[in-house]
């Protein structure tokens, strides 16, 4: 993957080039603590909200495929209603 994904000025490609299949599953992981990653990708270690936005967009994929590549997305889209310093 050799373009930038941008959103809300962050670009998400470090994470998503980590990503990879492992074994039999058909969908990418991260190789990590993704919650964690996010987080501090998204530079909001610390801030009251950002555990609160990674378990919504970890509900919201849920209701369908529920793949890292997903929560990443929904991240990366739920942060615009965060308020940052």
């Amino acid at each position: 993957m050799s373009a930038s994904i941008t959103v809300n000025e962050i670009d998400w490609s470090p994470i998503l080039k980590q990503l990879q299949c492992v074994g039999e599953q058909g969908l990418p992981t991260y190789p990590g603590d993704l919650k964690t990653a996010l987080i501090h990708h998204a530079r909001l270690s610390g801030h009251p909200k950002a555990e609160i936005a990674y378990q919504l967009a970890n509900d919201i994929a849920h209701l369908t495929t529920h793949c890292d590549p997903e929560i990443v997305y929904w991240f990366s889209r739920l942060l615009s209603l965060i308020e940052t310093p």
